[in-house]
């Protein structure tokens, strides 16, 4: 049985025996809210590698496409050394990159800024919806 599957077990079990069962209201109450913890570790669980495996893809596009816009003219260096370093396609670089795409937005232009902030939140927002989903 896969962990995912045996958390849900143990959940439905709070939910549908235990808890019911329970006459005092705290006790009672933190069944069922045991129940409601270990659905959402099952969730969890049940899509992490799905969501590990859109993230890396996401992570990869971004930097696809935001090579794309840096090679289509010269970046200022902060920026071009902040996209290099996020080869590691970790968090920590995504911000240190952000920052120096503010950081240079006047030598950038608005439009060029605009364009790579743009990407950025896309895939920031992809992020945001996958936790969303867990969190249902």
């Amino acid at each position: 049985m896969q962990p995912e599957d045996l958390l849900a077990r143990f959940a439905k079990t709070l939910r549908s025996d235990i808890g019911p069962a329970v006459k005092a209201e705290y006790p009672r109450t933190q069944a069922f809210l045991g129940a409601v913890v270990l659905e959402k570790l099952a969730t969890e669980l049940r899509l992490s590698q799905a969501h590990a495996r859109a993230a890396a893809a996401d992570r990869a596009a971004l930097r696809r496409d935001l090579g794309a816009m840096l090679g289509a003219a010269k970046a200022p260096a902060s920026v071009s050394e902040a996209f290099a370093a996020m080869a590691d396609g970790g968090d920590a670089s995504l911000c240190r990159f952000i920052e120096a795409l503010y950081a240079s937005r006047d030598t950038l232009g608005a439009e060029r800024f605009d364009a790579m902030l743009g990407r950025v939140r896309q895939d920031l927002r992809r992020a945001i919806d996958r936790r969303m989903e867990v969190a249902r």
